[in-house]
């Protein structure tokens, strides 16, 4: 991991350490999220501080991209929810939001799952969804209430309806655009 990203492993699996069970990460776009969201998995996971796990996405490529790469150490260890059908059997799950919840009651499989089922919940893009408190993406996580969970985003949303800050907390840590580009890890940008 690059600097930044071991800072924000650290920080989080010491705020977990402690008891913390709502985290935000808030790393700009390109700078890592999603393998760092695996470091921070994989050593809960291999420590057996974290059994069952969730990994919430809210695009079909996402998940894909997530499997095939990053997480693809998992092995067969992990699936992805396809088909609305919950196969009880993994240990890590990645799922598109859209594919777990739904307006009517049967197209909710996350209820499959009891409440206590994960110990961990990721929300990748946490600021789309799972920001506002009438979302169906944010009843995912109030129903899975008792797991560690751990929102990461490029850009928290921070409005009087819609707040990242009010359910996950204050960011733990944050790698912002101009770091990155005075790093060297992103390239500079003209408007």
């Amino acid at each position: 991991p690059r600097y930044y990203q071991l800072i924000a492993i650290n920080r989080t699996i010491d705020a977990i350490a402690r008891g913390e069970n709502r985290i935000l990460l808030v790393m700009a776009t390109g700078t890592g999220k999603t393998y760092t969201a695996f470091q921070i998995i994989w050593r809960l996971w291999k420590a057996g501080a974290k059994r069952r796990i969730l990994f919430l996405v809210d695009r079909n490529i996402l998940a894909d991209q997530t499997r095939n790469n990053d997480f693809k150490p998992f092995g067969t260890a992990m699936t992805k929810i396809t088909n609305r059908t919950a196969d009880k059997a993994f240990e890590i799950y990645l799922a598109l939001y859209q594919a777990v919840s739904g307006t009517e009651e049967e197209q909710n499989i996350y209820k499959q799952f009891s409440p206590e089922f994960f110990d961990l919940v990721v929300v990748d893009e946490c600021h789309r969804g799972s920001a506002a408190i009438d979302a169906a993406w944010r009843q995912i996580l109030e129903y899975f209430h008792a797991a560690t969970q751990i929102g990461l985003t490029a850009t928290p949303k921070e409005t009087r309806e819609v707040s990242n800050i009010d359910y996950f907390g204050p960011p733990i840590y944050t790698y912002s655009l101009r770091q990155g580009i005075a790093d060297g890890f992103l390239a500079p940008y003209k408007v």
